[in-house]
């Protein structure tokens, strides 16, 4: 059954009425297991609405619904043209090339559009399109070219339809990796299994990977309920590679059978460290190898951070509001280091004392390295907790005079 009944009718009686619509081209696709040839036309923009569901843009559409204060009807023209102006600026280096390219050579790819009109593939093209038409008035740029369904299909068949084409080997890496969770999160949502989901994609049934990918995307989303902003997914643009090393860390944790409340602590302070973004992703492999090699002292350390964790208010920006917010979180104690961040230098410290085990000369040299600078510090005087760490390494060091230096 269509969504749209009613602009199934207006499609066809178009067609119907210009003949010259319908292009002497077909454009193949797989739809339930068999193969087939679409009809391609040339239809009025006007007659085809966005699709919202496309995974291409679920994040930043997820954004744009929150501060526009509800659903966005691609069917409603103001709505529309938010949704179309979304489009237009998620990349816009991208824009800019295929706008200019298609004002030289026309369309030269098609979309796919469901029987009454909504977009499976295409957004994008249609979005430059309606922009090209704005911009210059010509009545070529109010036409696109999509091939058409015959039949109304299900969630299973529309996802599978649109997971084919975006997902694919050669757009993955332009689709993003947040996206691309989100898109097999549709998957699942819509009843597909995950042993559907990984054949569509990959062409065989091993579903594991696509499981491990679903608890990356729920283990982002508490990150984002951690902060205080949840679906707020452009605050983890580019930190993907986090979550999967944190999961890495996760994974170690529980195979070594730590308890549930134990996890939490870790991956909290994992969260308050990626929100600082002080660490790179290679970092929190650190606190694998700490629960790997079973460091008490450095998971002690990781344990005392989470104490002191406080909780993150929840955040109601709008959609502009990126990465700025959290980056101006921070700004103003840029020099200083933060109290987690100290806690996880102090188990990186200690995992090094377990991994330099046997390299005293090594260990020595170090510390003299990093003493001396201190010895020409004209700043003022040093805060409480550098005195008590003085304090402590004249201990070692009078401990180690009379322990080797006899």
């Amino acid at each position: 059954m269509s969504l749209n009944p009613d602009n199934k009718i207006i499609i066809d009686k178009y067609i119907s009425n210009n003949p010259e619509s319908k292009l002497d081209k077909t454009f193949p696709i797989s739809l339930k297991g068999q193969k087939k040839d679409l009809h391609i036309y040339l239809l009025p923009t006007e007659l085809l609405f966005y699709n919202i569901r496309n995974g291409r843009f679920a994040a930043e559409y997820k954004e744009l619904v929150k501060r526009e204060g509800g659903h966005l009807e691609p069917e409603n023209q103001d709505d529309a043209k938010k949704i179309r102006d979304l489009l237009l600026n998620l990349d816009r280096n991208e824009t800019i090339k295929t706008y200019e390219d298609i004002k030289i050579r026309g369309q030269w790819n098609c979309g796919i559009i469901s029987e009454d009109g909504y977009l499976v593939d295409g957004n994008r093209r249609m979005s430059i399109l309606s922009k090209l038409y704005e911009d210059t008035g010509q009545e070529k740029w109010k036409f696109i070219e999509v091939a058409k369904l015959d039949e109304s299909i299900g969630p299973e068949d529309l996802w599978s339809l649109e997971a084919g084409i975006q997902l694919g080997k050669d757009e993955i890496v332009r689709y993003g990796p947040i996206n691309e969770l989100l898109k097999l999160k549709e998957g699942v949502d819509a009843g597909l299994s995950l042993k559907s989901i990984v054949k569509t994609l990959y062409g065989y049934e091993d579903e594991e990977e696509i499981n491990i990918k679903l608890k990356r995307l729920e283990l982002i989303e508490q990150y984002l309920g951690f902060i205080g902003s949840p679906e707020k997914y452009s605050l983890v643009k580019n930190k993907h590679d986090h979550f999967i090393d944190l999961q890495n860390v996760i994974g170690q944790c529980k195979k070594i059978s730590y308890d549930p409340e134990k996890i939490g602590k870790i991956k909290h302070v994992a969260f308050e460290l990626i929100l600082e973004g002080k660490i790179n992703s290679k970092d929190l492999r650190k606190i694998r190898q700490m629960v790997e090699q079973n460091n008490l002292d450095a998971i002690d350390e990781i344990e005392k951070a989470s104490t002191e964790l406080k909780p993150h208010l929840s955040k109601q920006e709008s959609i502009e509001s990126t990465t700025e917010d959290v980056i101006d979180e921070f700004e103003e104690n840029e020099q200083e280091i933060s109290t987690t961040l100290t806690h996880f230098i102090n188990a990186t410290d200690a995992l090094d004392v377990q991994n330099n085990d046997g390299k005293e000369l090594l260990l020595l040299n170090r510390a003299e390295k990093n003493l001396k600078p201190l010895l020409e510090y004209t700043g003022d005087d040093l805060p409480k907790e550098a005195k008590l760490l003085i304090e402590k390494i004249l201990q070692y060091s009078t401990e180690l005079k009379a322990k080797f230096c006899r």
